[in-house]
């Protein structure tokens, strides 16, 4: 019976002790068009949109304390810069939509209540993109269109994590996300022709807040 009992205790301790390295929880963050991957005499992402907001859920699973895996699933939404004010010809409505579908990792320097990290993430981007202009000249110039598309990415992290107590962590991080192979589309057949996603690259920086709870 002893023996019995010492194996149920090493066994509720052992699995209170793996609990404790499984969290999940979500962030708010705030993003900012980036021009890069683009010169500076070429139309940017930065040009054609506002900064915007985003939330997302995380999860993460500590190895041990210096190294984590886990997930990223989040939405952000963006309005259109002054870019597109066109009053003289008409009224535009502009929006770019994110979701994304990402795994991480992350390497922390220290295992102590602060640590500063290290993190990538990468997966699978989908971008609506839309635009709304309703031509008021005598020439209508209306274009309406919703770009759908889905494409892979990759964002490197710097952050620092705070140990709030044994199953209460905060995370604040900056986040780069470099989206690949975002291309501008022409369609010459269209009355009028126009191009889709002019500025071409959708990259961005964006600085983050979350809150993650021991499972």
């Amino acid at each position: 019976m002893k023996i019995i009992a010492f194996l149920l205790l090493i066994f509720a301790i052992s699995n209170t002790s793996v609990a404790q390295d499984y969290y999940l929880g979500g962030k708010i963050g705030y993003a900012f068009p980036s021009n890069i991957g683009r010169s500076s005499d070429e139309l940017g992402f930065k040009d054609v949109a506002d900064n915007g907001w985003q939330a997302a859920i995380l999860g993460k699973w500590f190895y041990n304390k210096r190294l984590s895996l886990g997930f990223n699933l989040g939405y952000q939404v963006q309005d259109g810069s002054d870019f597109w004010d066109v009053d003289n010809y008409g009224d535009v409505s502009t929006s770019y939509q994110t979701l994304h579908f990402l795994a991480n990792g992350a390497y922390y320097f220290s295992h102590d209540e602060i640590r500063p990290y290290l993190g990538l993430s990468f997966g699978a981007y989908y971008l609506i993109n839309s635009i709304d202009f309703a031509s008021s000249n005598i020439n209508n110039q209306s274009i309406t269109y919703t770009a759908k598309i889905w494409k892979p990415g990759v964002a490197p992290q710097l952050g620092l994590l705070f140990e709030l107590s044994k199953k209460t962590l905060l995370d604040i991080h900056v986040q780069l996300d470099l989206i690949a192979n975002m291309e501008a589309v022409y369609y010459p057949d269209a009355d009028p022709d126009y191009t889709e996603n002019p500025h071409e690259k959708q990259n961005q920086i964006s600085i983050n807040i979350g809150l993650l709870f021991g499972l």
